[in-house]
């Protein structure tokens, strides 16, 4: 079996990934794995916004929708492949891999938002990290029909506080 990753994301960033205006995902840690490799995308659920797929175009709101909208909160809402893993630091740019003003552009975060989240707390994950960030390259996005509960597809009692390791599977 192939090793994935499931990524939890919140609706926001959903909308985003699905819009392919989001190309980086901006994370703590990165899987202990060679790229290229799977990303299943969890959307978690909503407080305010909620990530929605309708037949021809999927997008992230807070208002109500018609019947034919399917809600993805709580749910796999497609998969993309991570081809590369960029190294980042708001403090130290001669250690990143990536300038600032692309890892701005591509992951839709400011600079406050990237430093504050830099210096929170350390993932106490199974994991690779460093001082820094690691910007997950996101390409190849596929956006379900259907957004899958991830339960009956790998059998999980709860999802990932970040992200965790899933066997890939086939086809969704």
């Amino acid at each position: 079996m192939t090793k994935a990753v499931l990524l939890s994301v919140n609706p926001k960033w959903c909308g985003k990934i699905a819009e392919k205006k989001k190309t980086l995902e901006v994370r703590k840690s990165k899987p202990k794995m060679d790229v290229p490799f799977k990303v299943y995308i969890y959307c978690t659920k909503g407080r305010g916004l909620h990530f929605w797929k309708s037949i021809t175009y999927a997008y992230a709101d807070d208002r109500s929708h018609n019947a034919f909208d399917l809600c993805g909160d709580g749910k796999v809402i497609g998969e993309f492949v991570c081809d590369r893993v960029y190294q980042y630091t708001t403090t130290n740019m001669d250690g990143a891999d990536i300038s600032e003003n692309d890892v701005v552009s591509q992951s839709c975060l400011s600079l406050k938002e990237l430093d504050t989240y830099e210096h929170s707390a350390e993932p106490k994950e199974n994991c690779i990290y460093l001082l820094g960030l690691y910007c997950w390259h996101i390409t190849d996005v596929k956006i379900y029909e259907r957004p899958l509960d991830p339960s009956k597809i790998w059998n999980l009692n709860k999802a990932p506080q970040s992200w965790r390791y899933v066997e890939e599977v086939a086809t969704l």
